[in-house]
């Protein structure tokens, strides 16, 4: 198994921005194999910011990943089709983000950390301490395993045993996309 390049809570990640400081709290991930989708729905936003510098260049990301010209990670070169969409929960309390994908072949998928294993499944690692959860994979060792005919979904948590001192620090970005939409 290869490192995997793009993590699905990142935001920065899909855009290219290295050291991005926007996460998601809650990434939901399906996989359709038979229409070539990913579909990431990351939800509530937000940011760890200890300083005002911190919040500066955090706007500063915000403004140019959700910039309708915002040019894709160069991971993403060979995918069909590329969507975002910034939104905001019912409650008008979060900001969420929709992003999918149409890719060309499974081979796409390894820059997920997503392979298709000797028995012909998809196979990722877990990694416990982003809480993912499924009811559509097996979890064989360190390994979650999906059948590759067939739509699959994830969840991950990865904020879930954040150290208690980094709450006060946790800034959620609607109010600063109230401020810049």
């Amino acid at each position: 198994m290869e490192e995997i390049k793009i993590l699905f809570f990142i935001v920065g990640a899909f855009f290219g921005v290295n050291q991005s400081q926007i996460v998601a709290e809650k990434s939901t991930v399906t996989i359709n194999p038979e229409e070539k989708t990913i579909t990431i729905i990351q939800e509530n936003l937000i940011s760890v910011v200890q300083q005002e510098s911190d919040s500066i260049s955090l706007t500063a990301e915000l403004l140019k990943v959700s910039n309708t010209n915002v040019k894709w990670s160069s991971e993403f070169d060979g995918y069909l089709q590329k969507e975002k969409e910034f939104y905001t929960s019912e409650d008008k309390k979060t900001l969420n983000l929709k992003l999918k994908l149409t890719y060309t072949t499974n081979d796409d998928l390894k820059d997920f950390g997503i392979y298709l294993n000797k028995d012909g499944e998809f196979s990722m690692t877990n990694f416990p301490k982003y809480h993912m959860s499924t009811t559509d994979g097996i979890l064989n060792d360190r390994y979650w395993n999906f059948k590759a005919d067939q739509p699959f979904t994830f969840t991950l948590e990865p904020l879930t045993d954040i150290p208690e001192k980094y709450n006060p620090y946790i800034k959620s970005l609607f109010p600063i996309w109230k401020t810049i939409k």
